[in-house]
């Protein structure tokens, strides 16, 4: 709920002066893995969806965008002769705020997310996803970097790299030869939006 008032305190700005403000949805593919946990590639394949809304600040150039969305993360790693098969499946409704650079048909972006983990559930043998054994923490901070292309009319791609910069779990183990004390999840989103205004 919290989190629902702090959108909402955030939108009305957006939509005091109708001329100055758009709104899109957008969908996305996701390849995540969790930075800490023992593993190296991005091989958990995920989703998302959602909807923004955008204001121009000052000039036609430079904007900022908010927007609300769910989104699937996680971690997989099938068994090797060397690695045990894990899995982790991490539902997270977010709230990502950008700041963006309008030039020609592309948008730099960069900025932050809230998230709010709605589910997660974990498999650590390949006998199943049940409930994780250290629990993940409900909230997620991470930052943002991406760029969006227009394709045609209002269609635009867009690809960006996701990174909580606070663990979203403690877990104390040793890879590689240096101690870890958190795990972080790290994303790269490739999708499209359909900008409605």
């Amino acid at each position: 709920m919290r989190l629902w008032l702090i959108l909402i305190a955030l939108v009305i700005p957006f939509l005091s002066n109708a001329q100055d403000f758009g709104a899109g949805i957008e969908t996305c593919l996701t390849a995540s893995q969790l930075d800490g946990d023992r593993y190296a590639g991005y091989h958990k394949i995920g989703f998302g969806f959602g909807a923004h809304v955008t204001r121009m600040l000052l000039t036609d150039r430079i904007g900022m965008r908010i927007g609300l969305r769910y989104i699937r993360k996680g971690s997989h790693q099938e068994a090797t002769e060397s690695t045990p098969y894990y899995k982790s499946e991490l539902h997270y409704a977010e709230n990502p705020l950008t700041i963006f650079y309008h030039w020609q048909k592309l948008n730099f972006e960069v900025g932050a997310t809230v998230g709010y983990l709605i589910k997660s559930k974990e498999d650590t043998d390949g006998y199943g996803l049940r409930e994780p054994n250290i629990n993940f923490n409900k909230i997620e901070i991470g930052a943002i970097a991406g760029l969006r292309y227009r394709l045609v009319g209002s269609l635009w791609a867009h690809a960006s790299l996701c990174y909580s910069v606070l663990p979203i779990r403690q877990h104390h183990a040793v890879q590689d030869g240096h101690k870890i004390s958190g795990q972080h999840n790290n994303v790269i989103i490739i999708g499209a939006c359909w900008v409605l205004k």
